[in-house]
């Protein structure tokens, strides 16, 4: 009876043991998986708006997440702004511009504020965790730095609604997500800026044939008020020409 108990127990352990390295296994498959996925997505879309939704929904599918959600840092880099996330509440936070202060508020905040990733492995006892009402279910949470260069441009948050939800290799493959992402972010803004520089070089060089060209000023001011329009996606713009008393600004073309 000693003997055969003893088996069964070593039978109950093995088995455990496997049990474990089988989810185990399941779990750095469905990472490399996600990875896999988000490269491909980065590298097939140029559209950042595309590709932010795209990369939380694969999150969410890969990590089984009950949200993901991506910041990204204003012009004054004062608050984070919510890009993308692929949860209802989420959608809820995009349609009313949510954002976050930096430095200030949730856990998003406290990232964007120290490019050190943060986690609450229960959020009821987390200081920086900020009550979300669209997210009432959530019990743990990560959020990651998104480091362009060596700037913070924003941060990568993944919600669960279990309690201690994020093992340590799923840290590390979140964070090569966030890594790859910020690469791609920043090689989307520099696209942009490059192109918006190419638009105002023409728009410069039209202008100076323009110049060039039209003698008559009448017609002149118009066009270079159309074409500065064009180039800078303007909704309006006006030339003032002092008058000959030089009292006023009189519009002349816009």
């Amino acid at each position: 009876n000693e003997l055969r108990q003893s088996l069964e127990e070593r039978v109950n352990q093995r088995t455990a043991e496997l049990d474990t390295a089988n989810q185990f296994n399941l779990r750095r498959a469905r990472q490399f998986e996600a990875i896999s996925q988000v490269v491909k997505a980065i590298s097939s879309i140029q559209d950042l708006d595309t590709l932010m939704p795209r990369i939380t929904q694969v999150i969410s599918e890969q990590f089984n997440t009950y949200h993901t959600g991506i910041f990204l840092l204003d012009h004054e880099r004062e608050f984070a702004v919510l890009r993308a996330s692929n949860s209802m509440g989420g959608q809820k936070m995009l349609e009313r511009g949510h954002k976050l202060q930096v430095g200030q508020t949730g856990i998003v905040g406290f990232v964007t504020a120290t490019g050190r990733a943060r986690i609450a492995l229960d959020v009821g006892i987390d200081a920086a965790y900020f009550d979300n009402p669209d997210l009432p279910d959530t019990r743990s949470e990560m959020a990651l730095p998104l480091i362009g260069g060596d700037d913070v441009i924003g941060a990568l948050t993944v919600q669960s609604t279990e309690e201690a939800a994020f093992h340590d290799e799923d840290i590390a493959a979140l964070q090569t997500m966030a890594d790859q992402l910020a690469i791609a972010i920043q090689n989307s803004n520099m696209h942009r800026q490059a192109e918006r520089r190419s638009r105002l070089l023409k728009a410069a060089n039209r202008v100076g044939k323009e110049v060039t060209s039209i003698l008559n000023l009448e017609e002149l001011l118009p066009h270079t008020v159309n074409i500065i329009c064009e180039a800078y996606g303007l909704y309006y713009a006006g030339v003032f020409l002092v008058d000959a008393a030089g009292e006023y600004a009189v519009l002349r073309a816009g």
